[in-house]
């Protein structure tokens, strides 16, 4: 084979291989512009998206601080939507949290008006369960108001009472969903009450010497009021001049109000925590 033969032999190898190696790098080249162009495509989407979120960020706000209201426990939440099978089913979970069964009739009520509709519940339970059922239902967060509460024993068994109640449930198109209205948890609990209690108190508070000066509300009437002070005459006609936090037979003064003209107690005569209020005569 000659020197010309040869050279353009290899030339001819050399240009093969050249061309292989153009259309290898070509091939990557195609192959990372497609997959750039993708992320690229994706990066718009991604775009796109973030600016629709930034355009709707005053509904993101409001569905955040309705989420912050659902989340304290002080807050009422009115319901987007009512209807008789919303309150049963409501009150169906309402009864789960207490873990008790309750028996009773449920029907919509003919009174009803463009923001509420009432309903009306009637049967037969024992007391305590009545009483946890009514403080769990004002208690929970869904917007729900007890009209009226009638408890008889003349339809009950001997360990029961019957019972009717009236309740009205609220309902906006700018509510909250029943269905993602959670538990709220109650920190005082209600204990029974003992039939025997304010007879051994009595007692014990003879006993122990319970000091005589105490005003008895029971005999008592308030006859003025000023900015921080409670006048009042007890059953033997001596005035007493009470402020906020002073004692009194069973617990103290809470609170003077002297725009609306009445005196708030907060007394434990009977096992459990009440208000009294005495108004001006």
């Amino acid at each position: 084979m000659t020197n010309s033969a040869r050279n353009t032999l290899v030339l001819v190898v050399l240009l093969i291989l050249s061309g292989i190696y153009s259309s290898i790098t070509l091939s990557n080249s195609d192959k990372k512009l497609r997959e750039g162009q993708s992320k690229l495509k994706e990066v718009k989407e991604n775009v796109v998206v973030l600016n629709r979120k930034i355009a709707n960020r005053e509904i993101f706000e409001e569905e955040y601080e309705m989420q912050q209201a659902v989340a304290g426990s002080q807050f009422k939440i009115i319901m987007d939507d009512d209807s008789s099978i919303i309150s049963y089913d409501y009150l169906l979970r309402v009864l789960n949290w207490l873990n008790k069964d309750l028996y009773y009739d449920f029907g919509l009520s003919n009174k009803a008006e463009n923001d509420y509709n009432e309903y009306v519940i009637s049967g037969a339970a024992s007391y305590m369960d009545l009483v946890k059922f009514t403080r769990l239902l004002e208690y929970q967060r869904a917007l729900i108001t007890i009209e009226d509460l009638s408890i008889n024993s003349q339809s009950a068994g001997v360990d029961s009472v019957g019972f009717s109640m009236i309740f009205r449930t609220y309902a906006s198109e700018d509510g909250f969903p029943v269905s993602a209205i959670s538990y709220n948890t109650m920190k005082k609990a209600v204990h029974e009450y003992d039939l025997f209690r304010p007879r051994y108190l009595r007692d014990a508070y003879q006993g122990m010497g319970v000091d005589s000066r105490l005003l008895d509300l029971d005999s008592a009437k308030l006859i003025a009021i000023s900015e921080d002070r409670a006048f009042i005459r007890d059953e033997a006609g001596i005035i007493r001049m009470l402020k906020k936090g002073d004692k009194i037979l069973y617990g103290h003064l809470q609170k003077v109000d002297s725009r609306d003209g009445f005196a708030l107690f907060l007394i434990n005569k009977y096992g459990f925590e009440e208000n009294l209020i005495l108004y001006l005569e």
